[in-house]
């Protein structure tokens, strides 16, 4: 079976194993697997766009499916992230166009609290939490792209279950992990023009 779907992980996942007798415990070194997949991964294949309502409290809820932000917009223009307290800090100004943002919780809150006008747009580029490959959900963006992760990932667990040596296995998911995100790097500045900086 091909490593494209959830089955053909399990199947792939027993024969690099070389055992018959780990059916009921293969999906949860999957999890495993993806859930360090998630947190660890930065690159196109796991970044969504979204357009979000802005609360007159300045306030905005967070896509449930969110786990970092990587770029905040107000009408196509850049919001530079700052801490919370450091936002708390300042002192209040309402009516003109935000400048900076901060998390709180499960919220991101704007600074200056803009008044808002028809065609404002509030616009996140986020890096998202995939749904976990289950048999109902047999394939998803990561795992079609870069299905040697979930492949290698999943050994790693599965050697700490049977305590027995997995450092190829960690070795094969780093070197993975390491061209995903050099992909992520080089395609981010691809066809962008070269600048050299004045030492002046």
């Amino acid at each position: 079976m091909s490593l494209s779907t959830y089955d053909g992980l399990k199947v792939s996942v027993a024969d690099w194993l070389n055992r018959e007798d780990l059916t009921n415990v293969i999906p949860d070194f999957i999890e495993l697997a993806e859930n360090r997949i998630f947190h660890e991964l930065r690159a196109p294949i796991n970044e969504k766009t979204a357009d979000l309502t802005l609360g007159d409290d300045g306030y905005v809820t967070i896509p449930s499916d969110y786990l970092e932000v990587k770029d905040l917009f107000w009408n196509y223009n850049p919001l530079s992230r700052v801490s919370l307290t450091q936002i708390h800090s300042y002192v209040e100004r309402t009516g003109v166009a935000p400048e900076v943002f901060a998390r709180e919780q499960s919220k991101l809150l704007v600074y200056p609290n803009p008044t808002q006008v028809a065609g404002d747009t509030l616009r996140i580029i986020y890096y998202f939490t995939p749904d976990n490959l289950s048999a109902n959900n047999t394939t998803n963006a990561i795992f079609q792209t870069a299905p040697e992760l979930y492949l290698y990932g999943t050994l790693v667990e599965a050697a700490n279950y049977l305590g027995s040596d997995g450092s190829r296995w960690e070795g094969a998911y780093q070197m993975a992990m390491g061209r995903a995100l050099q992909h992520a790097k080089t395609s981010e500045y691809a066809g962008a023009s070269s600048q050299v900086q004045s030492g002046y």
